[in-house]
């Protein structure tokens, strides 16, 4: 998705620190993973991952932490990413028996550090370790469960099945409740994830809008699809389904459904607002302008799909 970059950026000296800072630990675990490491952590950068790479130095802004403490939480977030990157990409690929002993000592070699690194900041933390909890088995869960509302369309379903998309992106939740035990503000907690939560929505609505082709070919479910259609999202329809999602965008109205990720949007940034992280709320504020857009770009991207469909018809 192409976000728009309208929120505090960390400087490049700081991202190639931080990088230097994840190859050297790989390095140091075991000779030769650091390489491997800088290759997967360029492919998932601050511009396609900005949440990911920025939230801690946001959080820490607001919260006071001081700069060991967001660099410490900064990359146990890149570490995290890496390996849970590597894991969703092999639960969606149907040769996941393919890997390679190499990808799975990197995976394992990130989950470690990642682990090592929360284990020293947070020694004696209870309540940080049972949040940890929560947000690996919803991202576990994620991988392994059909959403029973993957069975209805999209109009049917309820508040609690729009929270279910955030799972995937819940490990996110984890640093940011770390810094908030770390500044002693815990009570900032329930609104700071409730904050995540719904951006997170927001993102895979989004995220959804750009892949249908994509995921309909892939045999993966996509919420766009859902409210296009209310066929099943298999095999057998996926030309029907194409044609029902291409129809809405031709001579229908995707509007109801950006309405959706507006309201997302907006409740994330009101809740980012109000635990003072104004980095987070300005990045959902990008969101919000990423959705109004692209409703009228997936209109035009159909109505000039419809008037080439319209000129081969009559070159004929």
């Amino acid at each position: 998705m192409g976000t728009l970059t309208r929120y505090p950026h960390l400087p490049p000296d700081q991202v190639d620190a931080l990088l230097d800072q994840c190859v050297r630990a790989l390095d140091d675990l075991s000779p030769g993973l650091g390489a491997a490491g800088r290759r997967l952590l360029a492919e998932h950068g601050p511009q396609q991952w900005p949440v990911e790479w920025h939230l801690p130095w946001w959080l820490a802004t607001n919260l006071g932490l001081p700069e060991a403490d967001w660099r410490a939480l900064t990359l146990c977030n890149l570490l995290g990413l890496g390996y849970v990157r590597m894991v969703d990409c092999w639960a969606e690929n149907a040769d996941a028996a393919a890997v390679s002993a190499g990808e799975a000592l990197l995976a394992g070699a990130c989950h470690e550090l990642a682990l090592a690194q929360l284990t020293r900041l947070f020694p004696a933390a209870p309540d940080f370790w049972q949040h940890r909890h929560a947000a690996m088995s919803h991202w576990m869960r994620s991988l392994v469960e059909d959403d029973p509302a993957f069975s209805r369309p999209f109009a049917a379903w309820q508040e609690q099945d729009l929270a279910r998309l955030a799972w995937r992106g819940a490990p996110l939740k984890i640093t940011a409740v770390g810094a908030c035990l770390l500044a002693q503000r815990a009570e900032l907690i329930p609104i700071l994830t409730d904050a995540l939560d719904t951006m997170l929505v927001a993102q895979v609505l989004l995220d959804h809008v750009d892949d249908w082709r994509e995921d309909l070919a892939g045999g993966r479910f996509n919420v766009f699809v859902a409210y296009a259609s209310d066929l099943p999202q298999d095999a057998a329809n996926v030309q029907a389904n194409s044609r029902r999602v291409l129809a809405l965008l031709m001579m229908g109205d995707p509007g109801s459904y950006f309405h959706v990720v507006q309201r997302q949007v907006a409740r994330a940034q009101s809740l980012a607002a109000h635990v003072g992280c104004s980095g987070l709320a300005q990045f959902a504020a990008s969101l919000q302008s990423e959705a109004e857009l692209g409703c009228g770009r997936l209109i035009d991207a159909a109505r000039s799909h419809l008037q080439q469909a319209v000129s081969r018809v009559l070159q004929e």
